[in-house]
């Protein structure tokens, strides 16, 4: 082994302190992430966190808006089928009639009233503190009493043209914009809005538009005249 000189073991020595003060005299280096580098993060996670709410919000939005449209849809539905069925299956000897309660409440016609001197309903539009209309049911079914009996269909007019406030209604839809009814006859060549005749008419049509839909809702019925059966009960003489 070669052993060094003093001189030499002193002029390292000496370098090796110069290196220790070089490294001393170096401040210490910080660890983690700066005051600006945190500040760029939080504003970047900031945008995307915004850009995430609004992209979640529009689905919301967009579901919700579905999802009321299918439901206008199916209530529609729901109020075609069910007014087919009562127009359908008027009792024999039935008539129609449409009326106009005071002004109307900006109708053409409030509703229309069905049945015979037995039993009635009437289905009609009533105004809403929105604006709106709503479509409502009653009927009216007499009594057997003594007397003269009572007609339903009259009994029912009075009561829906002079808003009696005890006729139960029962709600059939709200929130309707506009709405309509017309009736033909197919011996006439026009549609009228407005029925009074002793007879009833072959067609029906119901127009409505309810809130939030851009087009109005078209349903036409067909109107069965059935007249009730007469039976001769006067004997016949035998033949000889």
């Amino acid at each position: 082994m070669k052993t060094l000189s003093p001189s030499v073991l002193l002029r390292r020595a000496q370098d090796d302190q110069v290196v220790e003060r070089k490294f001393a005299a170096r401040p210490p280096q910080a660890a983690g992430f700066t005051l600006l580098e945190m500040m760029i993060t939080l504003a970047i996670f900031c945008l995307l966190a915004a850009a995430v709410f609004g992209i979640m919000t529009g689905v919301l939005q967009s579901t919700s808006t579905l999802q009321d449209n299918q439901n206008r849809r199916d209530r529609v539905a729901a109020l075609n089928a069910f007014l087919k069925k009562k127009l359908g299956e008027m009792p024999v000897a039935s008539t129609l009639t449409s009326y106009q309660r005071g002004n109307g409440e900006g109708l053409a016609q409030n509703g229309i009233i069905f049945g015979n001197n037995n039993l009635a309903t009437a289905i009609d539009a009533k105004a809403q503190a929105n604006g709106y209309y709503a479509l409502r049911l009653a009927t009216f079914a007499t009594a057997a009493g003594p007397g003269q009996p009572q007609n339903a269909r009259q009994v029912l007019q009075e009561a829906v043209t002079t808003d009696d406030p005890a006729l139960a209604w029962t709600p059939l839809m709200g929130d309707i914009k506009t709405l309509d009814w017309k009736f033909l006859d197919f011996n006439a060549t026009l549609w009228v809005d407005l029925w009074n005749s002793s007879t009833k008419p072959n067609l029906v049509e119901f127009s409505m538009q309810p809130a939030g839909d851009l087009q109005p809702a078209t349903m036409d019925f067909w109107v069965p005249k059935i007249d009730a059966i007469s039976v001769n009960t006067t004997p016949q003489p035998a033949s000889p």
